[in-house]
This record gives C-alpha cells, sequence and structure tokens, in this order.
C-alpha cells in the first residue's frame, strides 16, 4: 500500500508541476495595433496641402497636386512648379522647374517634393518619406480657417501706382471686377486677367503686351505673375516667386 500511496504522490505531483508551467507559459498580452499607414493614392494626393506650423513669411507655405500631373508650391517665399507622379504601391516621382532661393522663415516643402520617393496617407494627414525611409514632412488639407478668404473683390480692385526711382516715370495697373487688367509699365502697354488664388494671393494670366523699346527703363511690371495684397500695398511676383517690386493703391480706376 505503501508503494501504491507513493505512486499516487507521484503523479499528483507531476500534474500540479504540469499546471504550474502551462500557467506561467501563457502567451502575453497582445500589444496595442501599431498606426496604420496607406500608400497615398493619385486621388488622395490631389489637392491642396499645408504644415501646422504657421511662419513669418508673404505666403503659407503649400504644396498643391493637380490631376493632370503638374504640382505648384511654396516654401513661404519661393514658389516653383513640376511634375508628379505615382504608382498603386506609393512611389512617387517627381520633376521640379527653377527656383529662386530668397532666404524666408517658412517650410522647405517644395525641396522635400523633390527628395521624397514615397507617400503615405492615414486618412487625414500626408506624409513625404525620403529616400533613408525617414519622414521629411507630414500635412494636412487647411480648413476654412487656415484657407485665406479674400474679403470682397474691393481688396484689389483700383487703380495701383508706383514711380521710378529717379526716372518719374509712372508705373500703373487697373484692376477692374470683371476680372480685366491693363497697366503701363513704364515703357508698354498691356493687359492681361486677374484671379484669387486659392491662397489668398492674386494670379495674372500671360501678359499681351506692346513692343516698344524704351532705353534705360527697367520693365519689371510686365513680368508680373502674382501679387500678394499687405493693406496699400501690392508685391508683384514674377513667376518663380521672386520680387519685382511694389504699387501702392491710389484709388478707384479712373473712368473712361
Amino acid at each position: 500500500m505503501s508503494t501504491l500511496r507513493a505512486l499516487a504522490l507521484a503523479v499528483m505531483g507531476a500534474l500540479a508541476l504540469t499546471v504550474t508551467v502551462t500557467a506561467c507559459s501563457a502567451p502575453a498580452a497582445p500589444a496595442p495595433d501599431a498606426p496604420q499607414f496607406t500608400p497615398a493614392t493619385t486621388s488622395t494626393l490631389a489637392g491642396h496641402w499645408i504644415v501646422s506650423d504657421t511662419y513669418n513669411s508673404p505666403d503659407q507655405p503649400f504644396l498643391q497636386f493637380e490631376h493632370d500631373g503638374t504640382w505648384t508650391g511654396s516654401d513661404g517665399c519661393n514658389n516653383a512648379t513640376g511634375t508628379w507622379s505615382m504608382d498603386t504601391a506609393g512611389t512617387l516621382t517627381t520633376t521640379s522647374g527653377p527656383q529662386t532661393r530668397i532666404y524666408c522663415d517658412g517650410a522647405q516643402l517644395p525641396l522635400f517634393l523633390i527628395d521624397a520617393v514615397s507617400a503615405r496617407y492615414d486618412g487625414a494627414n500626408l506624409t513625404l518619406i525620403g529616400h533613408d525611409g525617414k519622414e521629411l514632412v507630414t500635412l494636412h488639407h487647411p480648413t476654412s480657417t487656415e484657407t485665406p478668404v479674400p474679403q470682397g473683390t474691393q481688396v484689389v480692385i483700383g487703380l495701383w501706382t508706383s514711380v521710378e526711382i529717379g526716372r518719374q516715370r509712372l508705373l500703373q495697373l487697373s484692376m477692374k471686377d470683371d476680372g480685366t487688367v491693363v497697366g503701363n509699365d513704364g515703357c508698354n502697354d498691356f493687359t492681361s486677367t486677374w484671379r484669387f488664388a486659392e491662397d489668398g494671393s492674386v494670379s495674372f494670366s500671360k501678359l499681351a503686351i506692346t513692343d516698344r523699346t524704351c532705353q534705360g527703363v527697367v520693365t519689371w511690371l510686365s513680368g508680373a505673375s502674382s501679387a500678394v495684397l499687405d493693406g496699400t500695398t501690392m508685391v508683384i511676383r514674377s513667376q518663380y516667386g521672386a520680387q519685382l517690386g511694389t504699387l501702392t493703391y491710389h484709388g478707384p480706376v479712373p473712368a473712361n
């Protein structure tokens, strides 16, 4: 009987050990899921994107992707344009045209875009990824409170003028409420059209201009591509974002 009792105790001990080992080897609780990112697509990439930070710069840094495969952007002072394409895996291919190098308190969004090889989208934010796999910048669509809203066309309609220093030559730009523009750059007359860009600046179409030769005249106004309004001052910029000069509001457009 002692032998049977010893055997029974041995079996019970083995069962207890098995239960103990099983309890100790139970799987750990699963870790929380990591944030899930999906590759951006041509449809999610298209649109207007900005950074969360604000800067003391003439423009809000932005990237604008068009459905036709072109993009425009700004670091806050320098504008850039180019082309883009994206495959189904989120691989991003871009080209860029010339860009000015004005020092700016802004975000180098055009340069980030050129350095990016892919993009991720989490349903709200767009993240550009560099060659080394590191995140370059995170962008989001602007809300209504982040997008400058022109306070009616009266902020731009009227006569804007400047006097060429040392020559007393009048430069003028007449902005009309029908979206047309007429002006004189100190030598040649020109016509164009204007509209508000999405960032609140003024965008000009290509100027139609006369072909007079005026010796010694710096005709910077004829290079106008866009303008930023600052109260009664209009800052004229070239197609590459370089500041060409300024005009001052002079009053309503004179009647013909």
